[in-house]
């Protein structure tokens, strides 16, 4: 099947970031998949992209696993997910996607590298995430919460009904449950800039307890893999 990418694009509450940087994914020449996550209002329609509404907000995870459906379903390979905060690299972004066509069958994620503008919780917070990702995969220094990436699309879809995690952990979940299947991973740099009036949807009490929720039910998961001899 021929390389046919689409940029995916998860919004909530970050729509004039995403009007912002548009016009830079139209410079590529892909097309583009833009899924509203249950904005209020919804967002109005994006020159040059497709509109996926959401009824409701279900986090970036359940924006993702949404676009890639949509991606399968009108004939397209591969996914480039980028976060709709503006965070990313285009260019760099776009480097995932020249991987990803020569690696079909790889999920090709970024590995961020900050500038001054990253607040050092974040940072930190990345490392323990890195921590666990060890644990629960065997893997080492790849990143678990970058949301820039390149999916082979059918891959992503086939493994949707096993990832329990529709919020920010989803990314997390899905790097372990692709090492879990024996698929193959890569990683590139990605720049990543905070912009200084960018919008958070971190709840610090909500998501850290998923997170910790998460990593538990995956260390366990590696746990009984091991005892039953797999990976």
């Amino acid at each position: 099947m021929a390389f046919r990418p689409l940029w995916v694009v998860p919004v909530y509450r970050h729509e004039a970031s995403v009007r912002r940087f548009v016009p830079e994914l139209l410079a590529t020449g892909l097309p583009i998949l833009v899924v509203d996550d249950g904005n209020e209002p919804p967002m109005a329609s994006i020159e040059g992209a497709e509109l996926l509404r959401l009824d409701r907000n279900g986090g970036k995870g359940a924006a993702v696993a949404a676009g890639a459906r949509w991606a399968v379903g009108h004939g397209y390979t591969t996914v480039l997910q980028i976060d709709g905060d503006g965070q990313h690299c285009v260019a760099d972004a776009l480097a995932l996607a020249r991987v990803a066509e020569t690696r079909p069958d790889a999920l090709v994620t970024g590995f961020p590298v900050y500038d001054a503008s990253a607040p050092k919780a974040r940072s930190k917070g990345r490392g323990v995430t890195r921590f666990f990702l060890r644990l629960e995969t065997g893997l080492k220094g790849e990143d678990g919460l970058c949301g820039c990436r390149a999916y082979p699309a059918e891959r992503l879809v086939s493994l949707l009904p096993k990832i329990r995690t529709r919020r920010m952990g989803f990314d997390v979940e899905v790097i372990v449950r692709w090492a879990w299947a024996g698929w193959p991973l890569t990683q590139r740099p990605v720049r990543v800039t905070y912009p200084c009036d960018g919008v958070s949807n971190f709840r610090m009490v909500r998501d850290n307890v998923g997170f910790f929720l998460l990593h538990t039910r995956l260390c366990c998961g590696r746990l009984l893999r091991l005892i039953g001899g797999k990976r």
